[in-house]
């Protein structure tokens, strides 16, 4: 068991990722899932 529990996303934060993500252009789920791949290939030291 955790002593201290993770502390749940603020409403705030939640809406600032979902802004985020909408901003992005659409595409199909496959060619996001190829985007990620070029991206990590090219610059995993960002997405850590």
């Amino acid at each position: 068991m955790y002593k201290n529990k993770p502390k749940p996303e603020t409403k705030q934060a939640t809406l600032a990722r979902i802004k985020e993500e909408m901003n992005e252009p659409r595409m199909a789920e496959s060619t996001r899932e190829e985007d990620v791949n070029q991206v990590t290939q090219r610059e995993p030291e960002k997405l850590a």
